[in-house]
């Protein structure tokens, strides 16, 4: 719990202040040492200050609160800021008598108008940026400063400097517009960091005010990768070298991965190709020999001969008659091959031919004749004393 603090206020007190903060921003309350070694701050609430925190206690913060001390000066910090922490805060030192005096009344206001952005700059760029500040600012010094904290931030360069275009950073007022063009030259890692800005109070008893935050992180340059260095004494020593850069995470390692990995593609790339042109080509020598097949087969094809005798009362079964067909000397003659059937009628339709008999046992020629081509055949007939008569059916054309 807080100590209840009844304040005398010292005739030489400071003068009271009136200090802005801003919401979830740091800011800091000072007052100026006096010839004591007992100081604290305290928090008013109605008609009594409530102590926060002290120099007498080892306790040197408390919540939000922190105290610091410098050769002329002690302090206390309010981190991420609230609207809670809005009032009225004292800062006294305390006699050796045991009694507190006030020194210093802090008006603390908070706001949250400001605006923030963030910027992330390759080392070696130029980054500019723009501030826009209110018509309340246009007669008064505006600045730039870099810190966490706006209330004790270090200023880096302002409007009244005569050299406020060159060096690192330089700024740019535009009046007419209420603008402001900061730029920032050759930034490095070491410029990382949050910036504000910020107008000087014409006021001694008021705060400076900010209406800008801007967050910078500065990006390292990429590295140009460069390329793997083989050993050309030792054979042996190229794996090691790939190892040990594998190992550390050089990019000498990486580059080395990244070529043997390309190489084992192209081959398996290139194994599947002759593997498709062989199975293409064999493809094609089967398709051939089918082919060729087909011819041979289509050159020899034997025909069946069916005998039946003229007089139907003989008794004798059919006889079947194998005969070659030579195909005809003329080459561009198709080949036409058929059944011939061998029966007691006359009227069939079909190419007619008449088979006379010089003896029992000789063997009849016969020639069959179509429209375009002239096919022979061998008959072998068997006795009989009168005339055949036969039907020629022709099968299919080439």
């Amino acid at each position: 719990m807080s100590d209840k603090v009844d304040l005398e206020v010292d005739k030489g007190c400071q003068t009271p202040f009136i200090q802005t903060a801003y919401r979830t921003v740091k800011t800091t309350i000072s007052c100026n040492k006096r010839n004591s070694r007992v100081m604290f701050f305290c928090k008013e609430k109605d008609s009594i200050c409530e102590d926060i925190l002290s120099t007498k206690s080892s306790l040197k913060s408390n919540g939000s609160f922190t105290l610091t001390e410098t050769s002329s000066s002690f302090n206390m910090s309010i981190s991420n800021v609230s609207s809670q922490h809005a009032g009225v805060y004292w800062c006294g030192v305390e006699t050796d008598k045991g009694y507190q005096a006030a020194l210093r009344k802090i008006q603390l206001m908070v706001e949250d108008t400001f605006k923030i952005f963030t910027k992330s700059p390759t080392v070696g760029e130029n980054l500019p940026y723009w501030c826009k500040y209110p018509k309340s600012s246009d007669e008064k010094t505006k600045f730039i400063c870099k810190g966490e904290d706006p209330s004790i931030c270090k200023q880096i360069v302002s409007t009244t400097q005569s050299n406020n275009n060159a060096g690192k950073f330089s700024m740019m007022d535009d009046k007419e517009k209420r603008n402001l063009t900061i730029t920032v030259r050759n930034v490095t890692t070491e410029d990382s960091g949050t910036y504000w800005c910020g107008a000087e109070s014409n006021d001694p008893k008021q705060s400076n005010p900010f209406f800008h935050k801007l967050v910078m992180t500065v990006v390292p340059a990429k590295k140009t990768p460069t390329p793997p260095t083989f050993p050309v004494s030792s054979t042996q020593s190229t794996p090691t070298t790939t190892a040990s850069a594998g190992r550390h995470g050089g990019p000498e390692g990486i580059i080395t991965v990244t070529v043997c990995v390309s190489v084992v593609v192209v081959l398996l790339l290139l194994f599947v190709l002759i593997l498709i042109l062989i199975y293409k080509r064999r493809s094609k020598n089967k398709r051939n020999a089918a082919a060729a097949a087909q011819h041979i087969k289509e050159e020899y094809i034997y025909e069946e001969i069916q005998e039946h005798p003229h007089h139907p009362d003989s008794g004798n079964a059919p006889n079947t008659i194998y005969a070659t067909a030579n195909s005809p000397t003329n080459p561009s003659a198709s080949l036409h091959y058929s059944t011939v059937n061998f029966t007691n009628c006359s009227d069939k339709a079909g190419a007619e031919t008449l088979l006379t008999k010089p003896s029992s046992s000789a063997c009849e020629y016969s020639t069959v004749k179509n429209s375009q081509s002239q096919t022979s055949s061998t008959v072998n007939q068997p006795s009989s004393e009168d005339p055949l008569y036969s039907t020629v059916n022709k099968s299919r054309e080439q």
